[in-house]
């Protein structure tokens, strides 16, 4: 009887005790899905990946007013507005099109109507902040193509 008792308690004790799994962390990441506001757009250096000094901006208000939504079923709104003679903010541009997102390589493929596709390097994202590259090309002269990036930030 005091065996069957110890035997029971140690293996009480083993089912509840500590194990490799209980240290593993699981983090989940941000989803690309939401819609999205242009907030600024950085140039990075081909280089060293530092920021070019001079080359970074705001989004002009223009910018600001558009819009990029994102679905998890696939989809890529894009309404982008762009000013006029007059200094006003017009429509510009009203699309949705396809979309697919690889969270391991980081890079999201949007299949406009239009026939084109464009692959979009994603530099950054986080629960509140989507930075993605839009073009390369030598931004600072030095004979290295820089990155020139769009930030955005979750509505």
């Amino acid at each position: 009887m005091i065996k069957k008792a110890l035997f029971l308690s140690i293996a009480t004790l083993g089912m509840f005790s500590c194990s490799n799994d209980d240290d593993t962390v699981t983090t989940n990441e941000p989803s690309i899905a939401g819609k999205w506001q242009a907030a600024k757009y950085m140039a990075y250096s081909g280089k060293d990946g530092s920021t070019i000094p001079g080359s970074s901006s705001d989004a002009n208000p223009c910018d600001k007013k558009g819009s990029l939504d994102i679905s998890s079923t696939g989809k890529w709104h894009e309404i982008i507005y762009s000013e006029n003679t007059e200094g006003q903010c017009t429509l510009d541009s009203d699309n949705i099109s396809d979309y697919t997102y690889d969270s391991v390589s980081k890079k999201v493929q949007v299949k406009y109507l239009n026939g084109t596709t464009r692959v979009y390097p994603v530099k950054k994202l986080t629960d509140t902040e989507l930075e993605f590259a839009e073009d390369s090309y030598d931004i600072n002269s030095d004979g290295i193509n820089d990155v020139y990036t769009l930030v955005l930030k979750r509505l």
